[in-house]
């Protein structure tokens, strides 16, 4: 296949073999003849090997993993060399001969590789060997193969370089030259890159580029390493040479990496003893540099170091002051407010990261964004502005173990205005959620107003000023109004005036909510009001001043009930039995008595579901067996109320049922009259009974009749039990006898033994009865 026929991978990849199939092949020469003790050909083939370095055609990427190979094998030439040094070789005398190769790329790899071991022997200063290396390594001008040829120059000489405790020399700042001037070259290189070649190929220099900036970063690298640098030196003669080459090369990419590359790889110590020579530094690069990237990544390794060792910073350093001074600089070069607002979060972020006590700090930087804000006259942010302004509203929140205190901050609350309905929701769903996780209490009607009015799209089911209403997900909104109603349930306060003002705070926003939203925040307000009812009527029964009465907090509740009820009956009828319970307890009678009222008041008006109506009638009569403070004659009228709505229900199953669950009422021993007797009417419990025996016997469903004349006679049962005189012996014969002629007619199905297996049950128990002693009327069944 021919060359023009290879897509380009496939030709690079071509080539790449190509010269390591030369590269294996000279190598092996190289060795063979280095074995055999001739030099002259080890250093011919080991120029033909370096020779494949020459290529112009392999890519960043490819020409990398040839070099490796290439370096790989260098090292074979270079312990020969040591080893001609220990068997007496003069190095000079290798270091001139390696010098006459006839192509300069493998000539100053062959004299690096001789340089390297010529510093080993000391025959002269390391000084002046590494300068004369960096000097005629400029002899190689070409960006791609200059720059690995340096690399090499660096690979060899990483331990060899002048240091505190080094053998070879002790003056550091002749590693700190060599580097420097190794780096100012190789940036050179890689900027040059940039501009050879058309501009279509742009994109793809650029990313060659950045494949490539290992091999200049690396100079940091070994700078950094040096013991003998230490915080004054690096002040006052290495920094100020990196940022000079730096922002002389007037080049985006070099900029930006190696502003990173400073950052990264020097101690913390070293930038906090040059912070402001860094920022300013920043304030010279090129337009196109993201200054926001550099600023962050200084920011949070300060912030780290800082927070790991807060007495390692010097007490004259306020790095607060020095970043913020810097940022409000920039914002004054028409710097766009995207990337203002993330600045100040991220400033904000370093703030609360070792410092999250400096509240001013924070209402400061918040002050500043509400500025800008308004001086660019936006209403709504979007994009990367709104993510920055959640993330300025949510870091404080994060840091402060009581969020209510950042709510506060006298300009915290104002930049919520700024951003969309679904940002809004998100930073009020995590402080709700914060409250509840750090068990934060609100005790004051302010804070509560205040909070609500914060967390407004939670609490409010409004359209958006845009003019529409965003989708919601059933769950989320179900867990957010869960949020909200919790609260409720954190509120706390000794003072039950002041208690109360919260709960009247709470519904003024609630009220506000809709029909979707006060059906999960309004019963946990009803439940809360009413707990405070029972305690204050607790304490007007033991004579202590209350500063609210009872009757108002009962009050109040029922009025918020009914607030509910247009939305969601059954929800509200339910809360006004819970009240009714709670009215009863601190025997208010006649409060219990309008709270049932208004209960079966909605469900005449608006339940008409079978269903519900059946369970509603169910929870009736379960409450009125409880409310033992009501007087006889209104207890009366309720549970008489309460059998009508039983026997009115659209199926005659749950009719028969629900009439039998009646009878308990009128066999109340909670219920006293005047001379203490129960509420015991025999005669309505046997009306109740014999009702049902009617509906049970018109019930046309299979079997279904036969089950309920077994639940009648269990009735029956437990009111003979009760000895209820109106319920006598023949009522049960008849009934055991009627249910046996049922249960011999019923085919066989699971439902027929599910209902023999309930008959045998009562027949078990008539018979424990009358195996009792002392108890004979059950003789005579």
């Amino acid at each position: 296949m021919s060359g023009q026929e290879l897509s380009p991978e496939e030709q690079q990849e071509r080539w790449l073999e190509e010269g390591k199939a030369v590269v294996k092949q000279q190598a092996f020469l190289m060795k063979r003849a280095l074995d055999n003790s001739n030099l002259r050909d080890g250093l011919k083939y080991g120029s033909n090997m370096l020779c494949e370095l020459r290529t112009g055609l392999l890519s960043p990427k490819n020409f990398y993993e040839l070099y490796i190979m290439v370096a790989d094998e260098m090292r074979h030439l270079e312990q020969y060399f040591f080893d001609e040094f220990k068997r007496g070789r003069r190095m000079v005398e290798l270091y001139e001969l390696v010098q006459h190769a006839g192509n300069i790329v493998p000539r100053l790899f062959l004299l690096i590789s001789v340089g390297s071991v010529y510093v080993r022997s000391k025959e002269a200063p390391a000084r002046d060997i590494l300068k004369d290396l960096v000097e005629m390594c400029r002899g190689v001008q070409h960006p791609m193969r200059g720059l690995f040829l340096r690399s090499y120059l660096l690979q060899c000489a990483r331990d060899k370089l002048p240091d505190v405790g080094s053998e070879f020399g002790e003056d550091v700042g002749d590693s700190v030259d060599f580097l420097m001037h190794n780096f100012a070259e190789m940036n050179k290189l890689w900027v040059r890159m940039q501009h050879q070649g058309p501009v279509r190929d742009r994109e793809r220099r650029e990313k060659e580029r950045l494949d490539l900036r290992i091999l200049v970063g690396t100079n940091l690298v070994r700078l950094s390493n040096l013991e003998g640098v230490d915080g004054p030196m690096y002040k006052a003669l290495v920094l100020p040479r990196i940022l000079e080459q730096v922002i002389n090369c007037k080049d985006q990419i070099a900029q930006q990496y190696l502003m990173e590359c400073i950052i990264q790889v020097f101690p913390d110590e070293f930038h906090l003893e040059t912070l402001s020579d860094l920022l300013e530094a920043t304030q010279q690069l090129q337009t196109a540099v993201d200054v926001k990237a550099i600023l962050v990544a200084l920011m949070r390794r300060l912030a780290a170091f800082a927070t790991n060792d807060p007495s390692a910073i010097p007490a004259d350093i306020d790095m607060l002051a020095v970043f913020h001074a810097h940022v409000s600089k920039l914002a004054e070069s028409n710097l766009p407010l995207a990337t203002f607002l993330d600045l100040q979060a991220e400033l904000l972020k370093f703030s609360l990261g070792f410092a999250p006590n400096r509240l001013d700090v924070v209402d400061g930087l918040l002050a500043a964004c509400g500025e800008a804000l308004a001086a660019a006259q936006v209403t709504r942010l979007d994009g990367q502005a709104e993510q920055a302004c959640v993330s300025l509203l949510t870091s404080p929140l994060h840091s402060n173990p009581n969020p209510l205190t950042i709510l506060d901050l006298p300009h915290y609350a104002g930049l919520i205005g700024y951003l969309a309905l679904d940002s809004r929701k998100e930073v009020a769903v995590l402080l709700t959620r914060l409250m509840r996780k750090t068990g934060t209490t609100l005790s004051e009607a302010a804070h509560m107003d205040s909070l609500l009015s914060f967390i407004q799209p939670l609490v409010k089911d409004a359209v958006e000023d845009e003019g529409q209403t965003p989708d919601e997900d059933d769950e989320d909104f179900e867990a957010e109004q869960g949020c909200v109603a919790s609260l409720i349930h954190a509120v706390s306060n000794p003072d039950p005036a002041a208690l109360f003002q919260v709960y009247f705070v709470a519904r003024k926003h609630f009220g506000q909510g809709g029909s979707k939203r006060i059906k999960y925040t309004l019963p946990a307000l009803v439940f809360r009001s009413l707990q405070l009812a029972v305690m204050l009527k607790e304490r007007e029964q033991q004579e202590e001043e209350a500063p609210v009465s009872s009757k108002k907090v009962f009050a109040f509740a029922l009025d918020t009930i009914k607030g509910l009820a247009g939305s969601e009956p059954a929800l509200a009828l339910r809360l006004f039995l819970q009240g009714a319970q709670a009215a009863n307890r601190s025997r208010e009678d006649k409060i219990a008595y309008e709270f049932v009222s208004q209960a079966f008041i909605l469900y005449e008006d608006d339940i008409s579901d079978s269903k519900e109506q059946m369970e509603l009638v169910q929870v009736s009569c379960a409450t009125l067996c409880t409310l033992d403070k009501l007087e006889p004659e209104d207890y009366d009228t309720l549970i008489t109320n309460t059998t009508k709505h039983a026997a009115r229900l659209l199926k005659k199953p749950d009719q028969c049922r629900a009439v039998c669950l009646c009878s308990h009422l009128f066999w109340n021993a909670g219920v006293k009259y005047d001379d203490e007797r129960s509420f015991h009417d025999g005669k309505r419990v046997l009306d109740c009974l014999q009702r049902a025996l009617k509906i049970a016997d018109v019930c046309m469903q299979s079997g279904m009749n036969v089950s309920l004349f077994i639940e009648i006679l269990n009735r029956y049962i437990f009111y003979f039990e009760a000895r209820n005189d109106k319920i006598t012996i023949k009522y049960l014969q008849g009934l055991l006898d009627l249910v046996k002629e049922h249960l011999s007619a019923m085919d066989a199905s699971p439902e027929a033994d599910a209902v023999r297996a309930h008959y045998k049950a009562t027949v078990a128990h008539v018979r424990r009865m009358q195996a009792e002693a002392g108890d004979t009327r059950f003789d005579e069944l």
